[in-house]
Formats: C-alpha cells, structure tokens, sequence
C-alpha cells in the first residue's frame, strides 16, 4: 500500500513524540547562590549589599521580636532587594495574597537596619486628615497635631502604608507629591521641602528666614513601603498609574514548603 509523502511525515513525527515520552528526561533545577546575612553595631550586609546603620533616636519606634534568627533564603531576597531600594533612595511596594507576611518582612526589615517606623492602616474610612495634619481644640484654640506621613517625612522614619487598596481615590493623591518631589503643603501653613532643597537654601539664608517663610526640610532618610494586593483578583481599588509609578514593586509570594520547613 503506498502511502502519500504527508501521511508519512505525520508518522514520523507521532513514532518520534512516542518514544520520546517513555524515556527518562533530565529534570533541570535552578540553582541560586546562598545569600547570607552580617549584622553589627553599624553595617548591615546582606550578600553584596551594604548599608550603613545608625542609632534610633527613639528606640521604642523600631519594632522588635520580628527578625529570626536564621532567615530563609527566600526572605533574605525579599531583604536584599529592600535594602538596595533603600540606598538608592526609592519607596516600595509589596504586593502579594493577603495575609501577614508582607507586613512581617516590612517589620523585618525595620528591625535589621534599625529604622523607625510610622505605620497606618488604610481603609473606606481614612481622610486627608489622618495622613497630614488633624486639627484639635486645645484651651479654646484650634492646634494642628501633626499626624504619620508628616512625622516620618521630617524625622526621617519609615511609613508603612498598610491595606492602600482600601483606601478612596481622593485620599492617596494626597500622598502623591510627597513621594514624587518630597513637597507637601500642611494645613497650618508650614510646606515641606526636600533636603536638597532646604540646604541649598540654607546656605543663601539664615535658618531663622527659613523658619519665618515656614518651611520644614524633609529627613532624606524617609522612605515609604507600601503593602497591597493586587487588584482586581481581589477586591479593592487599583492604584492610579501616576501613583503606582512613584513605587518600586516586588511580588510578595507565599512561603515555599521548603522554606516552611
């Protein structure tokens, strides 16, 4: 029986695949370079990054009790990434499923390298003035009391914003400026500038000028890490692009059963 040239090419191949799918193949791991953590009184180093650490002005700013004592591999990625975004002076995003383990690797963080932190929990609920300033009645005066993002931006803290998928549409781009340019206007008539800036300044003015003008240099130590989820697998508002831009975003993955282990 003849058989036409593409009948036969077909059967080629078919005997090929068939013998191929009985013979044992080669299973290929990645294989990834240990990393390994150094801590002392003032370096942190985490495989090839270092960072220099300073002591806290408020010690009972700096969460405690987070850090284990031998971090997988895995979570010593995560802290490595979050430790060069750190000197090159970025703010994160963590996103991941829900659950504690973004949170727990930011506190993590905050730990190893000492930072102080200033932390929010965003939801429907949250305005413009839990972020800024909030005014009070104090003697039958009206006081503003400044408030996390203004705290952390002129002590030189670190804010975590938790849950930012939560929070309204008018509320984040309050938050805009300040990640972008470090500006940001308050509500008793104080502006924040970055430290550039203000020294630039300084050095053309006296300090008492710059405080009669009101201006308030923001600590070039400030950054911001922002937690979420990604939106819309689950539910919640996705970020405005001009907002999402200003973040450096890493993938927050839960634990390997290895790393469980």
């Amino acid at each position: 029986m003849l058989i036409n040239e593409p009948v036969q090419r077909r059967i080629i191949v078919l005997g090929r695949i068939l013998r191929n799918s009985f013979t044992p193949q080669l299973k290929t791991a990645s294989v990834r370079q240990n990393v390994k953590l150094y801590s002392s009184e003032y370096h942190v180093t985490i495989g090839d990054v270092t960072k220099e650490v300073r002591p806290a002005k408020k010690p009972q700013y700096v969460p405690m009790k987070y850090l284990a004592i031998e971090p997988s591999q895995e979570c010593l990625q995560h802290l490595r990434w979050m430790l060069q975004k750190d000197l090159l002076g970025q703010d994160m995003f963590l996103i991941g499923r829900p659950g504690p383990l973004r949170r727990q690797l930011a506190m993590q963080y905050l730990e190893m390298t000492g930072r102080e932190l200033e932390y929010v929990a965003l939801s429907r609920d949250t305005t413009e003035a839990d972020l800024k300033q909030r005014r009070e009645i104090q003697n039958g005066t009206a006081t503003y009391f400044d408030q996390c993002a203004v705290r952390a931006a002129v002590e030189g803290r670190i804010l975590v914003l938790e849950g930012i998928e939560k929070a309204e549409r008018n509320v984040l781009p309050i938050l805009n400026n300040l990640l972008e340019n470090r500006e940001m206007h308050l509500e008793d008539g104080r502006f924040l500038i970055p430290a550039s800036r203000y020294d630039k300044l300084l050095k053309e003015h006296t300090k008492e000028e710059l405080e009669r003008w009101h201006l308030v240099r923001v600590n070039e130590s400030f950054r911001v890490i922002a937690l979420g989820i990604p939106v819309p697998k689950y539910l919640g508002n996705p970020l405005d692009p001009p907002l999402r831009s200003r973040f450096q975003a890493r993938d927050i993955s839960g634990h390997t059963f290895k790393a469980t282990l």
